[in-house]
């Protein structure tokens, strides 16, 4: 993280430098006139911005890639089954977005994982030390193998998590979400529960009180 954050320091100086070009320059704009030889050629901002891009933010990105976990690899997938993460360490994070119709397994311990407008979107884990994420999607299917402590679910249709007996004591936060279920192993097999949607809330004389609601059939 150490050398993330020194480029990302660099970076901010070099962006600084290049936004007082123009107040240096005694140029009239639009008039650039002979820059490398040629007549009318590329402004010293311009061209300074090109070099940075080439240099600097290309090695930001790589590094930014080497932390993410693989995070390049597993963005825009499509009708994919192959998709597995088997290097991983404690420090890293999974970003996985706009993945449709595809199954993603992340092997080992990690430290957090967020599903991002992914559709159809399966993911089988071993363990998370922080969160799994799961924001602006539609039928995704999780299978937590070994343990997370949290799993977040917004702005979601349909999210079904199988959890393993390692994690029962998991924590589900849900926000703007609905088709939500959570399978539990039993004798075998997994029963599934259903998070509540809708909630009524009361006055108790001294505070609000919030409960799930039964839907009166």
């Amino acid at each position: 993280m150490e050398a993330m954050q020194g480029l990302v320091e660099r970076l901010e100086r070099a962006v600084g430098r290049l936004e007082l070009l123009p107040a240096v320059s005694h140029q009239a704009p639009g008039d650039c006139g002979a820059i490398n030889g040629v007549s009318g050629g590329v402004a010293p901002s311009v061209e300074a911005f090109d070099k940075l891009m080439s240099s600097m933010v290309a090695e930001f990105l790589k590094k930014s890639r080497i932390l993410a976990g693989d995070v390049e690899t597993h963005e825009y997938q499509e009708d994919r089954s192959d998709l597995v993460i088997s290097e991983t360490e404690l420090k890293q994070v999974a970003y996985i977005f706009k993945c449709d119709k595809s199954t993603l397994q992340i092997k080992g311990k990690i430290n957090s994982i967020t599903i991002d407008n992914c559709k159809k979107f399966g993911l089988v884990f071993d363990n998370v030390v922080g969160i799994v994420e799961v924001i602006n999607s539609k039928d995704i299917q999780m299978q937590v193998m070994g343990r997370v402590p949290t799993i977040s679910i917004n702005k979601t249709e349909g999210c079904h998590i199988y959890l393993s007996e390692d994690a029962l004591d998991c924590e589900i936060v849900s926000a703007k979400s609905s088709e939500m279920n959570i399978l539990i192993p039993q004798d075998g097999d997994y029963r599934e529960f259903p998070i509540p949607e809708q909630f009524k809330t009361a006055w108790d004389g001294s505070k609000l009180v919030t409960e799930p609601a039964e839907i009166m059939g």
